[in-house]
């Protein structure tokens, strides 16, 4: 670690949480989207002290990671630890407990008959994000709408249909420019790919979700997933907007148009 002296300060102190911002924000894609879901926020804790100090229920029973996603899109939140989570998919992915031989050895995934061979199965499992190969263990999870965070959150999640996913890359590439490099196996979609992946490599990500997570969350077939890192989220939908009238037909447009003014909200469309 880097040498710290006692009296010496360092850096500049961190901007506080701005939520109105972040509402803001939220409306805003929402009018030039028209989102079917609320985006959501995930924080992960690292103590026990921060998790106590998010005033959130925990379920009354266990439920896999993605289902409690898919409850924060329509309004609920949570905090979850180990025991409020079914899933092994999630519970390894987002280290609240380490995983095992039959996992990482691909045994695991090749019983799903999803594989030709465990050596495919393994290869697969190799590429899975995952906290637990970072070794620093995660205490619990909050869960919960963007708009109703407090603190800072480590990733947000948009589900999204497919023309709303075009429309959130173009967003994110409108600052810097560049190419994408999306990661995934419809694997593991919610906790690895769109979770693990974004907070890992502060880069978007996509998934067109997998097998469990459809069944047990119940999504609709045109619906896909976005994981952006929080910091980057403000970007992300600046850009969204300011793409509008290039990629968006007269009709989109007034509806845009529409829908902001039903919020006292102004935006010349061409």
């Amino acid at each position: 670690m880097p040498f710290k002296h006692e009296k010496i300060s360092y850096g500049f102190p961190q901007d506080p949480y701005d939520k109105d911002m972040v509402k803001e924000l939220v409306e805003d894609l929402d009018c030039a989207l028209n989102l079917k879901r609320k985006p959501v926020g995930i924080k992960l804790c690292f103590t026990e002290e921060d998790y106590n100090n998010i005033n959130w229920d925990e379920p009354k029973e266990p439920l896999a990671y993605c289902v409690v996603v898919e409850k924060a899109t329509r309004g609920r939140k949570f905090k979850v630890r180990l025991e409020h989570l079914n899933c092994d998919g999630g519970t390894t992915a987002l280290h609240l407990e380490p995983s095992n031989n039959r996992i990482e050895s691909g045994v695991e995934y090749f019983s799903y008959n999803l594989y030709q061979t465990p050596a495919a199965a393994r290869r697969v499992r190799e590429g899975v994000p995952g906290l637990y190969r970072t070794g620093s263990r995660t205490y619990g999870v909050a869960i919960g709408p963007l708009e109703d965070f407090e603190v800072i959150p480590d990733v947000v999640i948009l589900m999204a249909n497919p023309y709303q996913v075009m429309r959130i890359q173009q967003g994110s590439l409108y600052h810097e420019g560049g190419r994408l490099e999306l990661s995934g196996a419809s694997m593991q979609a919610l906790c690895a790919e769109v979770t693990v992946q974004p907070y890992l490599t502060g880069k978007l990500n996509t998934s067109p979700l997998c097998p469990s997570t459809r069944f047990l969350a119940k999504w609709k077939d045109e619906e896909m997933a976005v994981g952006i890192p929080y910091e980057k989220f403000k970007n992300m939908v600046e850009g969204v907007i300011a793409t509008i009238n290039t990629t968006d037909i007269k009709r989109r447009k007034e509806e845009i148009v529409k829908r902001f003014a039903e919020k006292n909200k102004y935006i010349n469309l061409d």
